[in-house]
């Protein structure tokens, strides 16, 4: 695995603020155009006028390093972000992860790209000795759409012919097997138990039909929620719902949702409690 340095001389991409890194971000370019490879975007990064950066931009032929790993990038800034990343990280993520940006020029070939940046976050991960826990999306930190083939099935399925879900854990996966040498290992035959989590939100009960606020419900198992101002249309994984508003908020039926988010549902009467499973809905 090679490495170029190019690093950036923007004052405005590079603050040369020292870090502590606690995890490692995966994005997107989100630009396909033909020669948008890793120079490109670091190039773009290195204009005057760009307010943003990252550590390491990969494409299918190299592996550009824009900053130390040391010192902060600006690829994760937001004006909120998820509880988990505030929990882990920090109360501005940028202070302490590393950015990773995978290009999806036309001209390249995506899976030289996604090899080499499995190859460059296993070694990241050995180096700090950490290991896949510490993998991050920018969607898992600020809730952004990013990278697309990791989050949205349309895109994850363009590039890698899986589900979006399908598409991380692959990725994942690859990068434990390349630092650790051998697959993550199942259990085998284990008992099993389940895990309640109640949300900090409620639903509502209408003519025995259950509604669950969307956005709160989807967003904490991992899935992604839609909105176009112009329709009002509103979307779950892709899907679109029927949903009613109550003061600003989204509900739909909970079993719509759940097939939505391919989850199953059951109706706990005594606690007046829906509970979603995984599993596919028939």
């Amino acid at each position: 695995m090679k490495i170029t340095d190019l690093l950036l001389t923007n004052v405005k991409s590079r603050p040369r603020t020292r870090i502590t890194p606690k995890g490692v971000v995966i994005h997107w370019t989100a630009n396909e155009r033909k020669g948008a490879n890793a120079v490109a975007n670091r190039n773009y990064f290195n204009n005057p006028t760009t307010e943003a950066s990252t550590h390491y931009i990969v494409d299918d032929s190299q592996i550009i390093r824009c900053l130390p790993e040391n010192e902060m990038g600006y690829h994760v800034g937001a004006k909120t972000y998820k509880q988990t990343a505030l929990t882990r990280l920090s109360a501005y993520p940028n202070n302490c992860t590393i950015g990773i940006e995978m290009c999806v020029n036309a001209d390249g070939s995506f899976q030289s790209m996604y090899q080499q940046t499995v190859e460059l976050t296993a070694d990241i991960l050995k180096r700090y000795g950490w290991g896949k826990e510490h993998l991050w999306r920018h969607y898992d930190i600020t809730g952004k759409n990013c990278p697309a083939f990791f989050v949205g099935d349309e895109y994850a399925r363009k590039y890698t012919g899986l589900t979006a879900v399908g598409a991380w854990d692959k990725f994942q996966q690859d990068v434990h097997r390349m630092l650790t040498g051998y697959p993550q290992k199942s259990q085998g035959h284990v008992d099993k138990c389940a895990i309640l989590a109640p949300l900090a939100a409620s639903g509502v009960l209408i003519d025995g039909v259950s509604y669950l606020p969307v956005r709160v419900v989807t967003e904490a198992v991992g899935g992604v929620v839609g909105w176009e101002s112009t329709t009002k249309k509103v979307t779950v994984n892709g899907r679109e719902i029927a949903y009613m508003n109550e003061n600003g908020i989204a509900y739909t039926a909970s079993r719509e949702l759940a097939a939505a988010l391919g989850m199953q549902v059951e109706w706990d009467e005594q606690r007046k409690t829906v509970i979603l499973l995984e599993g596919i809905t028939g």
